[in-house]
Order: structure tokens, then C-alpha cells, then sequence
């Protein structure tokens, strides 16, 4: 028997109710259910904190998922200034091309420099 003719043989059981099962076994089972009732001891409760639930007994996860997340930022954050700071500025190489270069003064001076540079 495959898992759906199955699944529908035991939804036939269940739809004939309790009346056609024996007074027996109506009773081991409502033993079993009262021993289980009271072997069970929930293992985590359920606490509404400012709107938010949060399972008692582990809030160390949330508290520990928020410390990681956070030092994980830090570093992402650190890691991204000092690569800024490897890059220097592409205006710094430029300046010091200009300053080194041996063109004179007057060209400095001159309006339209900035053509003649854009053209070489």
C-alpha cells in the first residue's frame, strides 16, 4: 500500500468516529494520554517581550545571532575603510606629475592649459 491509499484508509477510520471502536481500547488510550499529559514537562515557554516572542531558554541564541551580525558589521565596515585608505587619491599622482613636470611657469598661468592637458 503506497503512502496516499494509506492516508485515506486511516481518513475512512477517523471519519466513522468513536462508536465502532471497542470500550478497551477507549480506555488504554485515554490512560495513555493522561500518562502523557503528566510525564510532560514543557521544555521552553513562550515569553511576549514588547511585542516580540521570545522562547525562555534561548534567548542566548538571539542575544549571540545579534553579537555575531554585529561584529560582523564592525569588521565589514573596518575592512572597507582600510581599503579606502590603500587607494589614495587619484588627484594626488596627478598633482605630483604636474609639479614634477619641467614646463614653465606661464603655461601654468595659461587658460587654456587644461585643454592642451586633456589633449595629450
Amino acid at each position: 500500500m503506497n503512502e496516499p491509499q494509506t492516508g485515506k484508509k486511516i481518513a475512512q477510520i477517523l471519519d466513522q468516529g468513536l462508536d465502532n471502536i471497542r470500550q478497551g481500547t477507549l480506555d488504554r488510550l485515554q490512560s495513555a494520554r493522561s500518562a502523557s499529559l503528566e510525564n510532560y514537562h514543557p521544555a521552553e515557554t513562550i515569553v511576549n517581550v514588547g511585542g516580540a516572542s521570545v522562547r525562555s531558554g534561548h534567548e542566548w541564541h538571539l542575544k549571540r545571532g545579534r553579537f555575531v551580525s554585529l561584529v560582523s558589521l564592525l569588521l565589514a565596515l573596518m575592512g572597507i575603510v582600510y581599503w579606502q585608505s590603500l587607494q589614495g587619491d587619484e588627484n594626488e599622482d596627478i598633482d605630483i606629475m604636474l609639479l614634477v613636470d619641467d614646463l614653465p611657469v606661464n603655461a601654468y598661468l595659461d587658460n587654456e592649459f587644461e585643454t592642451w592637458l586633456e589633449g595629450s
